[in-house]
């Protein structure tokens, strides 16, 4: 089923310099929303049969880093955040059919590229590959956020998202190199298998609450979060509510629930007190 999921992220990214030769047309909007609405309700599908037939499988690319290739996996919670995504991108899409795009040069071209960048970051499963994944989705988002720049507040809007999201990339950047050691092995398998000290999976999930935690809007990081929704293209905002921040919660788990072994019972206690915080 990886396989499958990951031909659905290579459709989506080809519809990103379609747009692109489009733009110009009267019909770019109508051709491009109906193909991500066409994609992601297949990616739908093979979430649903991936998690309903328990089944688990992963593909390995010759890409990223020379001596690690770019992993790639979809297993039970893979496949369930697969179908949230993918719900949440169609409900985008179908409501986007038919609108007028103020600037559809600024806003078609990135939008097939967000829905493969939340895609991308539940399908990783080593650190490089999740990591840049993560900042691709970051990176055209905040492209969809800008896509507006004649009004100062969305170029304000999209700066401070900008700095808040580099802040959480280096979040768990440090968080995944502290989890992969001296050896230096991203790999997820050989992170679950390091079985990281007390102490180490305290900070790391730290790190992880801090990095996950800025992208899913939790106070005191939630400073970008008012200023980049409106700013937004309507659908874009519904994604980056809706979905985005999902993708971010799903990040946490992986990290947390996953990589780092069996929880301390104290971390709970962590979560719900941040949680709590009111805005």
């Amino acid at each position: 089923m990886a396989i499958y999921a990951l031909y659905g992220v290579a459709a989506l990214l080809a519809l990103a310099p379609i747009a692109v030769a489009l733009a110009a047309s009267p019909r770019a909007s109508d051709v491009i929303y109906a193909a991500c609405l066409v994609v992601v309700l297949v990616l739908c599908v093979v979430g649903v049969i991936s998690l309903f037939g328990r089944t688990s499988s992963s593909v390995t690319l010759p890409l990223g880093l020379p001596w690690l290739g770019a992993h790639f996996r979809i297993d039970a919670l893979a496949s369930f955040f697969i179908i949230v995504v993918n719900l949440g991108g169609a409900a985008a899409s179908l409501f986007a059919l038919g609108q007028d795009e103020r600037a559809p040069e600024r806003v078609l071209p990135f939008y097939p590229a967000y829905l493969a960048g939340m895609n991308l970051v539940v399908l990783s499963d080593d650190a490089f590959s999740f990591l840049v994944s993560w900042e691709f989705m970051s990176l055209s988002s905040w492209a969809l956020v800008v896509a507006h720049h004649w009004e100062r507040e969305n170029l304000r809007a999209g700066y401070i998202y900008l700095l808040m999201a580099g802040f959480g990339t280096f979040a768990l950047l440090l968080g995944f190199g502290l989890l992969a050691g001296a050896n230096g092995n991203y790999a997820f398998d050989a992170i679950r298998a390091s079985h990281p000290s007390a102490a180490l999976a305290a900070l790391v999930l730290i790190l992880a609450l801090i990095g996950a935690g800025s992208k899913a809007g939790v106070v005191p990081l939630h400073a970008w979060l008012p200023l980049a929704h409106p700013a937004a293209p309507s659908h874009v905002s519904a994604l980056m509510s809706g979905v985005m921040t999902k993708v971010a919660v799903y990040g946490f788990v992986r990290i947390t629930f996953d990589l780092l072994g069996a929880p301390e019972w104290w971390w709970s206690m962590l979560v719900l007190a941040v949680g709590g915080i009111p805005l």
